[in-house]
């Protein structure tokens, strides 16, 4: 996967990837190191307030097992009135969550995220949703520490680089958090053919701030793909210059 990011900031990212899934000295601590912070695991308290006020799904019983996101890698967390000590970032999985099942409900089986991160949304997602399969997209250094990390968990996950995959038949559900969005336009359009056209829904949230010549913009992705799918979409959290939330339904 080609980013169209700051390449120290990836470079120092994937470092502390491989560090992580390597040593068991740095999976102890990944989520605050500032390096991995670049890319991940920066949600601000106030922005982690904000995602828990967007949810709208029952959670209350699962909390629990929501903060076993939180175990592992000792990310930052802040104490929040309705939920006690938690991540901002596990927050922003239960809003992705939220999202998820609000729209699309939980008979999902089959579900394939392009860039996984360490596995975060995976883990948060299956407290409500009892998937068979969930295949994470990504860079090999990415994909050995969301292996060690969802290991954790037992559940029923693979990890793989986009060449390694071939898709045969519709799979249930697509997600991508902003990873999409942050690749070169020549990566979106093998994603587009070869994972987003077999997928029967999508969730994305595409970040408007890095949309650039060499890459496919919110409004132009949704152009590409309304031929087969009902969209909809609109500002995360309601507000202007936030990242798009777009969801799709295979016609």
């Amino acid at each position: 996967m080609t980013w169209e990011i700051n390449a120290s900031d990836a470079d120092r990212y994937l470092n502390v990837c491989k560090l992580a899934a390597t040593t068991d000295e740095y999976f102890l601590n990944f989520k605050s190191n500032s390096d991995y912070n670049r890319i991940l695991e920066h949600v601000s308290f106030e922005l982690g307030q904000k995602y828990l006020d967007e949810v709208c799904i029952d959670y209350e019983n699962k909390l629990d097992e929501i903060k076993e996101n939180d175990i592992f890698g000792s990310p930052v967390t802040y104490n929040y009135e309705k939920v006690g000590n938690i991540s901002p970032t596990t927050l922003r999985y239960l809003k992705n969550t939220s999202d998820i099942v609000s729209k699309f409900g939980v008979d999902i089986k089959s579900i394939i995220e392009i860039g996984g991160g360490y596995g975060g949304l995976c883990k948060v997602l299956n407290s409500f949703i009892d998937f068979e399969s969930y295949l994470l997209i990504d860079l090999e250094v990415c994909n050995l520490l969301c292996r060690k990390y969802l290991n954790k968990f037992n559940l029923p996950t693979q990890s793989h680089r986009v060449e390694e995959v071939e898709v045969h038949e519709d799979f249930d559900l697509l997600i991508s958090n902003y990873a999409f969005s942050e690749c070169t336009r020549e990566i979106q359009l093998e994603y587009i053919e070869k994972f987003i056209k077999k997928s029967k829904r999508f969730y994305i949230t595409h970040n408007v701030n890095l949309s650039s010549a060499n890459s496919i913009s919110d409004m132009e992705f949704i152009e590409i793909v309304s031929d087969i799918f009902d969209i909809e979409h609109y500002a995360e959290l309601g507000e202007e210059g936030y990242p798009q939330i777009i969801y799709g339904i295979k016609k």
